[in-house]
């Protein structure tokens, strides 16, 4: 898929959700290069069946695990890698070669682009292929009106697109024409499951005519892809930075004694680990 300019939009992995029979220690040994950035904490569970959850990163993107009780003991530890960290879930978990099913995987093509437009273009395709379209008039799990939201068919079905104003929901500087055309997967049947445990997001992309044909039309009114690679503050490694490193931090302010003296430090100190 090409905009009218020749750039192609890339469909990523934006959740990554699977269950594995393989033991929760191997997990995490598996996603020790997320873990070293922010460690693995103890969480509340929030998926009804299962005894205990730990979980790394926040809402700019996560690791969450459910293991043990009545599901954990029947189908093993559930995994939900979320945002940026979906693919790096994905390239971890495939490249250990652990055997699992996906629940649920989301792909996204992110764009610059009239909303207007690919509203009618993304309304008029759903409704061809009998999935009728829903306009939310909000952003998927924002709490306020942060934009606008369309989506095709059901969430129940195995395969439901959904269009909406990202650059609005996340604000903070980022274009209001940045759009979000997002596919989501969710088999109900373990070859299905199993399946798309081995797709790239192209691939899944092929899967279905409606999905093939929503991101080629989308695209042909694309101004140009957008890769998002900022995120608000309270959504950021940023802050995950801040908070694991507040201690030291507070050291080297009081050693060095002033904010600018420790910013200084640490550009030194960064500079020698880039010539390493």
């Amino acid at each position: 898929m090409k905009t009218p300019s020749g750039q192609p939009l890339e469909p990523v992995f934006d959740w990554y959700q699977f269950s594995t029979q393989a033991d929760v220690r191997e997990l995490v040994e598996v996603f020790g290069p997320i873990s070293q950035v922010e460690p693995f904490r103890q969480e509340a569970p929030k998926l009804k069946g299962y005894g205990f959850a730990i979980k790394t990163g926040g809402r700019g993107g996560s690791v969450l695990i459910h293991y043990g009780g009545k599901n954990g003991d029947q189908f093993g530890p559930n995994v939900a890698g979320t945002g940026p960290l979906s693919p790096t879930v994905c390239e971890l978990i495939r490249a250990a070669e652990v055997r699992h099913g996906l629940g649920r995987v989301d792909v996204r093509e992110d764009f610059l682009a009239d909303f207007e437009k690919c509203r009618l273009r993304f309304i008029e395709r759903c409704n061809t292929a009998g999935m009728a379209a829903t306009d939310a008039g909000s952003c998927p799990e924002s709490s306020k009106q942060l934009g606008r939201t369309v989506y095709g068919g059901a969430r129940t079905s195995f395969y439901q697109p959904t269009l909406y104003q990202k650059g609005l929901q996340l604000g903070d500087g980022h274009p209001v024409d940045y759009l979000r055309l997002e596919h989501r997967f969710v088999p109900s049947k373990a070859h299905e499951k199993a399946q798309l445990s081995t797709l790239t997001p192209l691939q899944m992309l092929g899967l279905r005519p409606v999905a093939r044909d929503l991101s080629q039309s989308i695209a042909e009114l694309a101004i140009e892809p957008y890769k998002l690679t900022r995120f608000p503050k309270d959504h950021s490694p940023y802050l995950w930075m801040l908070r694991q490193y507040r201690g030291v931090l507070a050291e080297l302010l009081q050693d060095h004694g002033s904010p600018s003296a420790v910013g200084q430090q640490l550009y030194l100190d960064l500079a020698e680990l880039v010539d390493d």
